[in-house]
């Protein structure tokens, strides 16, 4: 399990070492660097990075890794918000559709899946701002908070703040923040979705073909129960490693989100400094949504290591 470990680690290491120097060539072949030389240049980059320093923002003058920190929680709250909706949503129907493999509930869940998959971000948030915030009402149309309540950021995720506030009115900026982030973590929520049941489905087929399923089912348990305790149980590691994937995706998903919900996060602020020609901020902004879907990705899949028997009994054999 430890080589196992250090490979991962490497990899991880290896490939964000890979991402700097893309990151820097391409700086070096559309900017130049004043005539230097290329290698001594990529060192004093890497050294930049490591010392925290991601340049300045040439449209704010503020520090690139400060503007991070400030717009980053806001997105990775949303991120956050439609993977928790993704995994409630395609868990359960990944299970109806494998349960009903071949049967009209299969094929009507396959083709959502489809349709939704193919679905526009853009335009199905501008159809949901139009029915349920312009036509019900029932829902605000962007933004994280109402004008009303004033949040000091804490964390920046404001469902959070709102409740660590020092006001009276906590609940109510709370319950006001979790309406704005209903419309565009469903948005974003919808491609994950469809991936997670496509997942949960395949996964739950291939479990549900084992001798030990059917042992279950001939001592008289319920479908239910089986699928439950041992079909569940066993197919949902062996997914993991595509929902690390999934975040990476939701990530880069949500620069359309938030521009259509105006919601203050990181991909608005890199869309904005891209139509700004804001060198540092999009370098900046552009390392770090690709270290966290590294990084994420790398962590699901030695998750799904440890939590998924087959694949430390494979691990262990491929050692010996």
């Amino acid at each position: 399990m430890f080589h196992y470990l250090l490979r991962r680690l490497n990899l991880l290491l290896s490939t964000l070492l890979l991402l700097t120097l893309l990151a820097y060539g391409l700086e070096y072949r559309l900017l130049g660097t004043d005539g230097g030389e290329f290698w001594p240049g990529y060192l004093a980059f890497l050294q930049q990075l490591l010392a925290g320093d991601f340049g300045i923002s040439s449209a704010t003058g503020m520090p690139v890794l400060g503007a991070l920190g400030q717009y980053f929680p806001a997105t990775l709250e949303l991120c956050l918000a439609a993977f928790v909706i993704s995994l409630l949503v395609g868990v359960p129907v990944g299970t109806l559709a494998a349960l009903r493999q071949g049967r009209w509930q299969d094929t009507l869940i396959l083709t959502g899946t489809l349709v939704g998959y193919s679905v526009p971000v853009f335009w199905l948030g501008l159809l949901l701002v139009m029915l349920f915030s312009l036509h019900l009402g029932w829902l605000p149309v962007s933004g994280q908070l109402s004008l009303l309540y004033d949040i000091t950021p804490v964390t920046g995720i404001m469902i959070i703040d709102s409740l660590l506030a020092d006001t009276p009115h906590r609940l109510p900026a709370f319950l006001d923040a979790l309406q704005h982030l209903i419309l565009p973590a469903l948005v974003l929520a919808i491609v994950p979705t469809t991936e997670v049941i496509r997942q949960i489905r395949s996964a739950l087929l291939e479990v549900l073909r084992q001798n030990y399923i059917r042992a279950a089912l001939t001592k008289g348990f319920s479908e239910t129960h089986v699928i439950l305790r041992h079909g569940l149980r066993n197919a949902f590691p062996m997914t993991i490693p595509t929902l690390g994937l999934q975040l990476g995706t939701v990530l880069t998903s949500a620069m359309m989100t938030e521009i259509v919900f105006d919601w203050p996060g990181l991909g608005r602020w890199l869309v904005t400094s891209i139509a700004l020609q804001d060198y540092a901020a999009i370098k900046g902004g552009t390392l770090a949504i690709a270290t966290f879907t590294i990084v994420a990705g790398v962590g699901m899949d030695i998750l799904s290591t440890l939590v998924y028997p087959s694949r430390r009994r494979a691990l262990y054999a491929n050692q010996g």
